[in-house]
């Protein structure tokens, strides 16, 4: 066949495409496809195709979408055709809260997350003290205590371990820390050393001492001490947590921490991840607040130059753009230092102290989103979320180019629901979150109020825009984990005895998958460029070990990542 007739029959074939999906969803470009996905479930998350059988690619950007027989059509010899073979394929996932660093306990210290009895804690601990150089300290964590009897551990159960090496480890909410003695009085640390507003030193009730455990600010009069790791072996910690992210099909992040280590990979690396970052860990005093926002700004314009001087972003799409500030105004309900409305349940006539006060916190975001700065708040009790949503009501009127945030909204006054829809306000949370507190919220808020706790469907019924995220490393990585515990509410560990807790704000698979993929890239400048599979966006996407089970049934944990394509490459393979 000549090549004029070639391309005739080619623009059959198109047109035959755009028949079957919309011209919209159909390249009219001559040249073949270089790579056909066949045979799929192919989940596009794009309302206009949204269930198809095939798509294609070329210049590392999706070009058609449909049926097989069209699809394949676009092929010649030198196609590259991936038979999914039945297997359901997604967009690449996008994890809207992370702290992924070159710290994580995956690839420094020790993790004890989802480590239910604490005897094996400290023999992970004794293992970790023993792989490490002498005079580092063993940091990482991620305990949970409510998985096991509740107790806070002691700085004496370290000791028996490890007495000669300082330990910090973070419970796995980030929000309170437990430390062996030595941590301590290497810090000088005693029951009367000040800590901030909100922070708290644990002592025992019988010797008055330090028990151990500091409680949010107080973190800071031994963490701040610890001596940072060097750039060398936390960029090669980076760059091992991208392709561990990449193992569970994730392509972009939301990530708010780590910023020069994410610029060195772009500019030195191989970035496989899309980053859009928040500047967090700023101190939040009014009185400075305006010298700490033009750095930020500063670093903000440095950051996204020099992107686009590396040149990567025009052959791999969007790599890495600063544009938000992370805010704090809470801490946890474990801990009893999430603000709420009413009364702890079991701690009559405490509500918690706030971290940041409504009062400053309204003027944080005033200045902020006046500079066209988005924030996004860290806010947990109901009454710190109606101060967040207060705050930037206030400020409604400074325009910002994407949308303010509240982040993790665990208890929620249901009179504030319908105000996430009315001020644009996205509502950022995290499914394991949930399946985690199962054993403890009903104890904190009581049964009166539990419904409140969660309430992702009714988000959802009010309009508001969620997205999901794993808030790593504080709960599992995994985009598969985390919407399994967004569908089925069950506790892994058997609390509630194994039943969906609430499970009229379950959501359906779909909506859980759209608020890790598409949701999370409308809430960036890349909505156009990334979060689908559709026509015109790059080829990031990812093949699980399976279809996803309809209806859905428990089969769907048995379901991991097979392949993770980014741009059009593939950057996982599942030995």
């Amino acid at each position: 066949m000549n090549t004029r007739i070639m391309a005739a029959a080619r623009i059959a074939v198109l047109s035959s495409v755009a028949a079957y999906v919309g011209v919209a969803n159909v390249s009219m470009a001559m040249a073949a496809a270089e790579i056909i996905v066949v045979n799929g479930d192919v989940r596009t998350v794009d309302p206009d195709t949204p269930r198809v059988e095939a798509f294609a690619i070329e210049n590392k950007r999706f070009t058609a979408v449909g049926s097989n027989a069209d699809i394949r059509a676009l092929a010649d010899s030198n196609t590259k055709i991936i038979d999914a073979a039945g297997r359901t394929v997604t967009p690449g996932l996008i994890d809207s809260h992370s702290h992924m660093d070159g710290n994580a306990p995956v690839v420094a210290g020790v993790d004890l997350a989802y480590v239910v009895d604490k005897e094996e804690w400290l023999r992970l601990i004794k293992e970790a003290d023993e792989r490490l150089d002498e005079g580092e300290w063993l940091t990482g964590g991620y305990w949970d205590h409510t998985l096991s009897d509740g107790e806070y551990p002691t700085r004496q159960m370290l000791d028996s371990v490890v007495s000669d090496r300082p330990i910090f480890l973070s419970h796995i909410d980030g929000h309170y820390g437990w430390v062996n003695s030595l941590a301590l009085e290497m810090n000088g640390v005693t029951a009367d050393t000040p800590v901030p507003a909100g922070g708290e030193i644990v002592l025992d009730p019988e010797s008055g001492e330090p028990t151990g455990i500091l409680l949010e600010g107080a973190m800071r009069v031994v963490r701040d001490h610890i001596p940072a790791r060097s750039d060398a072996k936390r960029r090669e910690g980076l760059a091992q947590m991208q392709q561990y992210a990449n193992s569970f099909g994730i392509t972009g992040l939301h990530q708010m921490r780590g910023l020069d280590d994410y610029l060195h990979i772009v500019e030195n690396g191989d970035p496989t991840i899309r980053v859009w970052y928040g500047h967090f860990g700023l101190s939040m005093n009014p009185d400075t607040w305006d010298q700490t926002l033009d750095s930020v700004l500063e670093i903000t314009d440095d950051t996204n130059r020099r992107v686009k001087l590396s040149n990567k972003e025009s052959d791999t799409g969007p790599l890495l753009q600063a544009g938000f500030v992370k805010l704090i105004n809470d801490g946890v309900l474990s801990a009893h230092t999430a603000v709420l409305m009413e009364d702890y349940h079991d701690r009559p006539n405490w509500r918690g102290e706030y971290i940041t006060k409504p009062q400053d916190l309204a003027e944080l975001v005033r200045r902020t989103t006046e500079k066209g700065m988005p924030v996004a708040i860290h806010s947990i009790g109901d009454a710190a979320v109606s101060a967040s949503l207060d705050a930037i009501e206030a400020s409604k009127d400074n325009a910002v180019p994407v949308p303010n945030r509240i982040e993790h909204i665990e208890i929620l006054d249901p009179a504030d629901i319908p105000r996430f829809k009315e001020l644009g306000v996205v509502a950022s949370m995290q499914p394991n979150h949930c399946t985690n507190a199962i054993g403890y919220v009903p104890t904190r808020v009581g049964e009166a109020r539990e419904n409140r706790a969660y309430v992702w469907q009714s988000m959802l019924d009010g309009g508001a825009h969620l997205v999901f995220g794993a808030d790593y490393p504080t709960s599992p990585l995994s985009p598969l984990m985390q919407i399994n515990d967004a569908v089925f509410r069950e506790s892994p560990f058997g609390f509630n005895e194994g039943m969906s807790w609430h499970p009229e704000e379950s959501v359906k698979f779909d909506d859980a998958l759209h608020a890790y993929t598409q949701a999370g890239a409308d809430i960036t400048p890349w909505k156009d460029e990334i979060g689908s599979i559709s026509v015109g966006k790059w080829a990031d996407f990812v093949v699980l070990s399976g279809k996803v089970p309809e209806p859905m049934n428990e089969s769907f944990r048995s379901l991991v990542v097979d392949h993770t394509y980014f741009a059009g490459r593939e950057v996982y393979k599942r030995p």
